[in-house]
C-alpha cells in the first residue's frame, strides 16, 4: 500500500457503476452514466444518498443546504424514478 505524503488527497472518487449502485440504490442505468459524467467522489455521494432517503434531521438538512457536485448530484438523483416517485 503506497504511504500518503503531505498534501496527498484524501478523496476517494467514484469510478464504477457498481459502486454508484451500492450507495443509491438500484437506480437506471441513464442515472449512473450522468453520475460518472460528473465525477463525484464518495463522500460527496454518500451525503446526497442520505439527503434523498431523509436520514437525520431535516432542520440540520435546512440548515446546510447542498452546493457544488453534491447539488448537482442531487438535481440527478432526484430525477430518477426511484427517488422521483418516493420509493426510498
Amino acid at each position: 500500500m503506497p504511504r500518503l505524503k503531505k498534501g496527498d488527497s484524501k478523496i476517494l472518487p467514484v469510478t464504477s457503476s457498481i459502486e454508484v449502485r451500492h450507495v443509491v440504490g438500484p437506480v437506471t442505468d441513464d442515472t449512473i452514466s450522468a453520475i460518472l459524467k460528473s465525477e463525484p467522489s464518495m463522500e460527496d455521494l454518500e451525503v446526497v444518498a442520505s439527503y434523498l432517503r431523509g436520514e437525520g434531521s431535516e432542520v440540520d438538512r435546512l440548515g446546510h443546504p447542498l452546493t457544488g457536485k453534491a447539488a448537482q448530484l442531487y438535481e440527478i438523483l432526484s430525477s430518477d424514478a426511484l427517488y422521483a416517485n418516493g420509493e426510498r
